[in-house]
């Protein structure tokens, strides 16, 4: 099992990396590493069933044009990168 800084370095990558913004080699990497580490590989199935689920989501409600920056910054200030400061 990979060590902790790894993981803690996937995991802070994989909105980046579901959403297809991860340069090549760190795609590798990062994919290497989910075959390899099973709790960083429920964190990637977490981040795309969240991203699914939004997206079945959407066509229900009526939001206003800001919420999804917010949403976004308020990400980036846990350090899951996208914007707002925090850890990318």
């Amino acid at each position: 099992m990979p060590d902790r800084a790894e993981c803690e370095a996937v995991v802070r990558q994989l909105w980046p990396f579901v959403d297809g913004i991860v340069s090549e080699s760190q795609r590798e990497f990062i994919v290497r590493h989910l075959e390899q580490c099973a709790p960083c590989a429920d964190h990637f199935d977490f981040a795309r069933s969240f991203l699914e689920a939004v997206a079945e989501a959407k066509p229900y409600f009526d939001v206003d044009a800001g919420l999804s920056d917010r949403v976004m910054a308020a990400l980036g200030q846990e350090g899951f990168g996208g914007g707002g400061g925090g850890a990318s």
